[in-house]
């Protein structure tokens, strides 16, 4: 192709007609490797080069061949899609030229380029030894680059600064898609956590009302109809004169009635304790396990500045571990432990029980036994994990790791 003679930064009907298909593709293409596509073939055509290869910048800053033109009228390379050889170009950091374009966001011009990349060169149709003459420029956006557009030629030839200013335009351009196209991906992501978020807190509520509805038929309801039925049998007696067996019927009634009060009083601290609000999570936790009969916990537990919502997490956690080894761990103590490892917090429930065998089903949707999936979720919902130790007759320990709250 033969270049037009122009002045540094310069521009020509043939540059704006370029352009202008550029901003039709970037605002109205609804597929970003399209975009990607017809620009690398649009800008190879407008600089007379053999090709363009589109890499975009990862998470971790690597670069990953997305797209481009690998030969002159060759097919495009579109993500998804099988690559010739079958291999992936990924290219680190800051390494070789178009990781350094892609690191200081400048455009690079090299006329003898010998890239080592062995996958690299295959892209170029290199051969062994063949140098190449390269054009390397960074589609920028206001936090750094988000790709690099790398035009080459099998022809040796020093690309020019209005070449260079040209391809600078349209690489920019191609940066305010990828960083939508990004930006897309990025709110999709949180909608599909809210939703996720959504259905976990109504199933989780949903278990805990049953959880106080089955502590409430077991303790409370039993409790008070046993209650009526030693009243009932006391009324009996007074009218029979058997004042002795009245007086025994009434101290059984109210022997019932306290037990009554225990387990409402219970129930109501499932739902929400009084302490945690007041004193904070370390009370709290003191308070569940003085309410626990018949099981010795012992609290070693640090007294944190935690946001509420995390609090109560943490707490429920507490006590659904807690609940899970009165039921079904036969254990003789167990220890609560509550301490923070740099700005995360870290909750640690542990008894000398039957134990069990974990496994990693135990924490998914389907599998739930003793209530390890609501533990999980809750401890997903705040950003944390939660690790299970077990092993048969050797205890457990039930452990969340919650990040970034101190």
């Amino acid at each position: 192709m033969t270049q037009r003679q122009r002045t540094p930064g310069s521009a020509t009907p043939r540059d704006d007609e370029l352009l202008d298909r550029i901003r039709h593709w970037v605002t109205r293409e609804p597929h970003l490797s399209t975009v990607l596509d017809r620009a690398a073939a649009a800008v190879t055509a407008a600089l007379g080069a053999d090709g363009c290869l589109v890499f975009r910048v990862a998470d971790d800053g690597d670069l990953v061949l997305t797209a481009g033109l690998p030969v002159a009228g060759g097919p495009a390379l579109t993500a998804g899609q099988p690559q010739p050889g079958g291999a992936a170009l990924r290219i680190p950091r800051g390494f070789g030229v178009t990781g350094r374009v892609a690191a200081d966001g400048l455009p690079a011009v090299l006329v003898d380029d010998h890239p080592r990349n062995a996958r690299h060169r295959e892209l170029m149709g290199l051969g062994p030894g063949e140098p190449v003459s390269r054009l390397c420029v960074p589609a920028r956006v206001p936090g750094g680059t988000v790709a690099v557009l790398a035009v080459f030629s099998r022809r040796r030839r020093a690309f020019t600064r209005p070449e260079v200013d040209t391809a600078q335009a349209v690489a920019d351009l191609v940066a305010l898609r990828v960083q939508l196209s990004g930006q897309a991906a990025a709110i999709e992501g949180y909608r599909d956590l809210r939703d996720t978020a959504v259905a976990t807190t109504v199933t989780m509520q949903e278990a805990e009302r049953r959880r106080i509805a089955g502590d409430l038929h077991d303790g409370v309801t039993q409790a008070i109809a046993s209650l009526s039925f030693r009243l009932s049998a006391a009324t009996a007696a007074l009218r029979a004169g058997d004042f002795g067996d009245a007086a025994r019927q009434v101290d059984a009634a109210r022997s019932l009635a306290d037990l009554a009060f225990g387990e409402t009083r219970s129930a109501i601290t499932g739902l929400r304790s009084p302490i945690l609000d007041d004193l904070g999570l370390a009370a709290g936790l003191a308070s569940l396990a003085r309410n626990v009969p018949n099981l010795p916990i012992q609290v070693d537990a640090q007294d944190l500045r935690l946001p509420e919502h995390v609090s109560t997490s943490l707490f429920r956690v507490a006590q659904e571990a807690v609940h899970n080894i009165v039921r079904h761990a036969d254990a003789s103590r167990a220890v609560i432990r509550l301490a923070k490892h740099g700005h995360t917090a870290m909750l640690t429930v542990t008894d000398d029980g039957r134990g069990f065998e974990p496994s990693g089903q135990a924490l998914r949707p389907n599998g739930t036994p003793h209530g390890l999936r609501g533990m999980a979720e809750r401890a997903r919902l705040l950003g944390g994990e939660l690790h299970v130790r077990s092993r048969p007759e050797e205890g457990t320990t039930i452990e969340v790791r919650i990040p970034d709250v101190l």
